[in-house]
Parts: C-alpha cells; structure tokens; sequence
C-alpha cells in the first residue's frame, strides 16, 4: 500500500495564476499540501496559519516579495517559517542579494525544473525541522535550567554572564537587565563583597566555598567547562543556599550542649541527694538530743527546712530530665508545679509575683521531660521580659476544647507583664535561631517549642503589646487529651 500521508503544507503567493497550478502539480504529487493566495496581503494573512514553507513571487500586484518577506521574517508568529524567494523577471544578482538581505531563504529564477523545485522545498523542510527540534531542545534545557535549586550562572571566556537560571537570580536578588553587562568581578564585588583574587583563592581548584549573604548561607562552587581547542573558555558558577543545614548543625550543636548539661545537673543532683539524706537524719538525731538550749533548737529546726528545701529542689532537677521513650500520662498540674519550683529561687530573686491558678487535674500522654522544657522556655522568657521590674507572671491551666476541631484538652497561659515583643517581629518568633535578645538569646527555644508541641499534637499561639498600660506578652499552650473510647 503506497504512503499517501501528506509531507507538509505549502503555501505559494504568486499574482498568475498558470504558476500557480504549475507549482500546486508538483508539489501535490511530491505529497505536499497546498494553499495558494494571489497578493502578498493575502499571502500574510494566510501566513499566520503557520504554514510549513512560502514560495513567494517577487513580482506581487499590491506589494514586492522582498516586503512581504520582510514582514514575514519580523513577525513573531512567522518570522520561523522558511521562504523560497522566485522570480521570472528579477534574475540579476542584486535582485537575489536582496532577496537574501529581507530574509528569504533560497531564491530561484523561472522558468524552475520540477526535480530542483522538490528538492529545494524538501531542503527547506529538512531545515525546518532541525530548528524546530533545536528550539524544542532548547526549550527543555531552560525549563531544567531554571528548574535546579542551586544557582547557576554561565560565564564566557571574557569574564560577562552569558546566562544565569531562576534559581540564581533569586538567590542574589538580581533582575533580568542586570545580566546584560554584568560581569563576574562585579557581581563578586557587590554581592560577596570580595576582590576576584580572593574570591578565586576560595574556590579555586574546584573548590567549595561557604559564606553568608543576607542573613543566609551559601556553598560556592566555580569550575571551567572543558572544551577543544576551537572553542571559547567557559566557567560555571554554583551557588547552593544551605541555610537550613547550617541552622540544622547549629541546632544539634546546641542541643547536644544542652543535653549534657542537662545530664551533668541529674548526675550532680543524684550525687548530693543520698549525702543529704545522711544529713537529714543528723539533724533529727541532734534535736532530739539537745534538750537544754532553746536557741539550738531554733537553729536545727533552721537548717533542716532550708535542708527540705534543698533536698525538693533536688527532686525536681531529677524529674525535670527524666523522660520516657513513649509517652506517659501526667497529671498537667504537676508538670507546671514542678518546672515553678526550679523558678522559684529566681523569682523570688527578682522579686517578681507568680498568679497561679491550676484546674487541670487530668493527665495528658506526653512526654513529661519535653513538655517540661517548653513551659520552661516559655517561663525564663517572661522572667527576662520583666527583668528589673518586678512585674507579674500569670500562669493558668484548665481543661478546655479547641476548636473547630472539637477535640478535648488541656489550655496553659503564661502571661507576664514585661516590655512585650515588637508587632514587627511576632510573625517570626517560632522560626529557628530568629531572637529579639541579641546576643542573649541563641533563638531556637521557641521554635524547638513549637516542634516539640507539634510532636504531641498540640500547638502554641502568642499575642503581645509593647504600649501601656496593657503591656506584655501572653503564650497560649494547648495540649490534647487521650480520646474517649
């Protein structure tokens, strides 16, 4: 069975109409389709139908060819399609220099052999389907340029950015124009604020190169492209933001740190705890056995409530860093109680008042130590809220029901009464290592906060203002309880 699938469209603008049936029995049996207009108006109109090549008079009625092959190649939804250029009358060699100079792509003179004819238009077909794969593949190479994560810029062999993706341009804060004359030491010195032999002295050798831009961090690579002798020198810069992994190692840094502090204090605690047992029973054996002196009384009777102190305080510390791996129920007013009885001796200190009203006997599955250190992040930020003003910490508890979830839990509030945090910065306050204190404050207690809470399925919010007479800052903690079988 012959092949009868058509092998393009074909449109001829031609004023006779003898070539044009000429040229429509060539084509139609070399398989082409063919559409046929008689005046170069015509003909651009027609054009815009996207026909796969023109074959186009010189010698038009209302118009020259050269002009409508100049529109055609200026006009955006044309200017790919392929010209043949033909005349019967204009054959000297400026006729075709002309021609060629508005665009047109081969120029034949009448009267054309049939074979010649096919075999130009088959040329041209060839052509147009190589560029038409080549802007294809261009096409995708962009949208997986400018797909990357990292920022890529290329750079020619004299220094200039010849292309940079998305990624990049976001990165460095740059826009389109500055691409045109922007060259690699200018963007070093503006945007990293280096010499380029510094700047090459970091990352030379292939080298990777981390430093902060703007409050983020960024890993820099720059290598040459390898290329033959005939080509140009080339280079590629990579710019990674690694912004969260610096925070990350930051964050475990620090965790670590507070790990084994919290570890040097149980292992101290439990020291002293048995020692001070012993001395409990020292003092009962010396009250009991002094029976003379009044005074001595008063002074045994003294110690051995500073040592019932003592020996609480060292309860408590024990409590406070032992956790479970699973979660455990805990009544929610003794996880309070006990992370205020570790403030108790700073407060006192600085003599801020505590307003305490707990109605949350139930117990909620949570991890105690965890909960424990978000109400103590939440408690040492109010205490230095209100530093050197001997202000009030409010701190409530009751069994509640968040909604629209309608789920049953427990509400915390820790309020206090101190300078209130900035309406600017309330909408950052959960993001790690991001602090109002400067330097001190490392900035992840809140955020770890919030994980932590998220771990337990319940959440945190904040209000604060920084005007009288309402000043302060309220934390708002909900923790879920167990669902009812």
């Amino acid at each position: 069975m012959g092949e009868t699938s058509t092998r393009g469209r074909v449109l001829v603008i031609d004023d006779r109409e003898a070539n044009r049936y000429i040229f429509r029995r060539i084509l139609t049996r070399a398989r082409f389709t063919v559409e046929e207009a008689a005046t170069g108006s015509e003909g651009l109109a027609m054009a815009m139908s996207a026909p796969d090549i023109v074959i186009l008079d010189v010698n038009l009625p209302d118009m020259l060819g050269y002009e409508v092959c100049r529109r055609l190649k200026s006009n955006p939804v044309t200017q790919s399609t392929p010209v043949l250029q033909i005349s019967a009358s204009f054959v000297s060699d400026e006729s075709k220099v002309q021609a060629l100079e508005e665009g047109a792509d081969l120029y034949l003179t009448q009267p054309v052999d049939p074979t010649v004819l096919v075999a130009q238009v088959n040329s041209l077909m060839r052509l147009r389907k190589a560029e038409s794969l080549f802007r294809l593949s261009a096409l995708q190479w962009q949208s997986t340029f400018d797909a990357m994560s990292a920022g890529v810029a290329l750079i020619d062999g004299a220094g200039s950015l010849i292309r940079a993706n998305a990624a990049l341009m976001r990165l460095l804060n740059l826009v389109s124009p500055d691409l045109r004359s922007l060259r690699l030491d200018e963007l070093i010195r503006e945007k990293f604020f280096l010499s380029p032999q510094e700047f090459f002295d970091r990352v030379g050798n292939s080298r990777a190169w981390e430093t902060a831009f703007e409050n983020r961090w960024f890993r820099i690579r720059f290598d040459a492209i390898p290329s033959d002798v005939s080509s140009e020198r080339s280079s590629i810069l990579v710019v990674n933001d690694i912004t969260a992994q610096r925070k990350l190692e930051e964050m475990l840094k620090l965790s670590e740190r507070l790990a084994a502090t919290g570890r040097l204090a149980h292992i101290i605690a439990h020291e002293i705890n048995n020692p001070l047992a012993a001395m409990s029973n020292l003092l009962y054996l010396a009250s009991n056995a002094t029976t003379e002196q009044p005074e001595t009384h008063s002074y045994i009777e003294q110690a051995s409530l500073e040592l019932l102190r003592i020996s609480r305080i060292t309860k408590q510390v024990l409590a406070y860093h032992r956790d479970s791996s699973h979660p455990t129920p805990t009544p929610a007013d003794e996880i309070v109680e006990g992370v205020l009885a570790i403030f108790a001796s700073q407060v006192n200190k600085n003599g801020i008042r505590v307003d305490v009203r707990l109605d949350c006997k139930d117990s909620i599955p949570v991890h105690p130590g965890e909960i424990r250190q978000v109400f103590s992040n939440l408690i040492a930020n109010a205490l230095d809220a209100m530093e050197g003003t001997r202000g009030t910490l409010w701190v409530r508890c009751q069994k509640t029901v968040s909604y629209p979830a309608g789920r049953p839990g427990v509400r915390f509030v820790f309020s206090d009464s101190g300078t209130g945090i900035p309406e600017a910065a309330l909408p950052r306050v959960f993001e790690a290592f991001y602090t109002t204190k400067d330097s001190k404050g490392s900035g992840i207690g809140l955020w770890l906060s919030a994980e932590v809470l998220g771990k337990h399925r319940g959440y945190m919010r904040v209000r604060s203002r920084t005007e009288a007479p309402y000043r302060g800052t309220l934390f708002d903690v909900f923790l879920p309880l167990p669902a009812e079988v």
